[in-house]
């Protein structure tokens, strides 16, 4: 009898410890088939027997087509969430294992990577998701613009960011925009990130997003003082630059898309991630186009940034310890990181490399908003976005004031969040 009790407990340790050296495994991503083949030749090449198979997802399809192949037990080994997704994932997924301890754990987390990732892919001091890249918004803007309004350097703060708007732009005799200072105050009818900015200007703010348990939103009820309001400050101070009577006033949402704005010329100042560069260069090479780092409020000696990249995770079902081995050789090295960024272009996310691309013009500035990106926890990311949306739309079409229309996106966030 004691001969069998040990013989399945060296049968279950085998199979819960599977060969490091020969991978058989499937990766779902949103990213080109050869970042990926890159990423896996060192494991699959010459006289390995190990396969490697990536699958690319159409991102509009990608959460649609996951599910289905969850469900069906056909899913993939290794897949992409968004650092805002977790919650919504959290029930199909496997943290990392304690096998995996001797290699990677809670401390090397906090040791190699921005604070932001243990906000966003840690619950309860378990490891779901690594990311190879933390994006954050950026300030892009046009140089020649710029240089005709006699403004020297990029605003630092968000009162110089008003000062400059208003040199910025130009307003006809009857008040209407031909050329905005900056794309801000509008929906995302027009600003795809605009609730992203909404949320960067709440936490720089001091809005406490969420209650202290995490259980309800937070971000409209008030300061931690009385009479304060920071969520709502933060909310008008986005909505005074679509504001006809503002002084301030440079956007609405009849412009159109902000991105084609700022191609053509027509808009000095947009704000977007690093992986919005690429596009902007592939449609207008010869544009003069900088980049600076985000607008802190005066004073601020804690900056506040805010993030948007994607983490691998591993299923429930399927090879866990296998996959999560996979996951750390791919994303928590520098050999691992460094293959992605030459192939992408996209940030790192090791503080290690982060300290390695602060010489880099362009790169130094999405590196160093890495260390100070923070985040709150959301249950439905993408629902969340519509809410927003939602209120800002019913501000300027004037069926809500803001007091109203942020307290029903807060409700609005909470019936979701239960």
């Amino acid at each position: 009898m004691l001969v069998l009790i040990i013989g399945v407990v060296v049968l279950l340790n085998f199979r819960q410890k599977p060969s490091a050296s020969v991978l058989n495994l499937t990766i779902w991503g949103t990213d080109e088939g050869r970042v990926f083949k890159d990423l896996t030749l060192p494991y699959t090449s010459g006289s390995s027997k190990s396969k490697v198979n990536y699958v690319q997802i159409d991102p509009s399809q990608y959460k649609t087509k996951l599910l289905a192949a969850l469900a069906a037990g056909t899913g993939p080994d290794i897949f992409e969430i968004g650092n805002r997704d977790l919650e919504q994932w959290q029930n199909v997924l496997a943290p990392l294992p304690a096998v995996n301890a001797a290699q990677f754990n809670l401390i090397s987390l906090e040791n190699d990577y921005p604070s932001v990732v243990e906000q966003d892919f840690t619950t309860d001091g378990q490891i779901y998701a690594l990311p190879f890249s933390v994006d954050t918004l950026a300030m892009i803007y046009n140089k020649d613009i710029f240089d005709s309004a006699g403004i020297a350097f990029p605003p630092k703060t968000w009162d110089d960011f008003q000062k400059d708007v208003s040199q910025l732009r130009i307003l006809n005799p009857q008040g209407q925009i031909t050329r905005a200072g900056a794309a801000i105050g509008g929906s995302g009818k027009s600003i795809a990130n605009s609730s992203d900015i909404i949320f960067l200007l709440m936490m720089q703010n001091g809005t406490q997003m969420i209650a202290s348990d995490g259980s309800t939103a937070n971000f409209a009820t008030g300061g931690a003082s009385a009479g304060e309001n920071p969520g709502l400050d933060a909310f008008n101070f986005y909505l005074q630059f679509a504001n006809a009577a503002s002084p301030y006033y440079t956007w609405n949402d009849s412009m159109g898309d902000a991105v084609s704005n700022f191609i053509q010329g027509k808009t000095a100042i947009l704000f977007g991630y690093k992986s919005m560069l690429g596009e902007i260069k592939d449609k207008a090479p010869f544009l003069n186009m900088g980049v600076a780092a985000m607008p802190q409020p005066t004073g601020a000696t804690i900056f506040v940034n805010y993030p948007k990249y994607l983490g691998l995770a591993v299923p429930r079902t399927g090879q866990v310890a296998q996959a999560w081995d996979f996951v750390l050789k791919l994303a928590a090295t520098e050999d691992g990181e460094s293959t992605y960024a030459a192939d992408t272009g996209a940030p790192p996310a090791l503080r290690s490399l982060i300290a390695a691309n602060m010489g880099d013009p362009v790169l130094s500035i999405f590196a160093s908003q890495a260390l100070t990106a923070r985040s709150w926890r959301e249950t439905d990311a993408a629902q969340i976005d519509g809410i927003m949306d939602q209120a800002i739309q019913s501000v300027e079409n004037g069926s809500a004031d803001s007091t109203r229309a942020i307290q029903q996106a807060q409700a609005a966030v909470n019936a979701i969040q239960l």
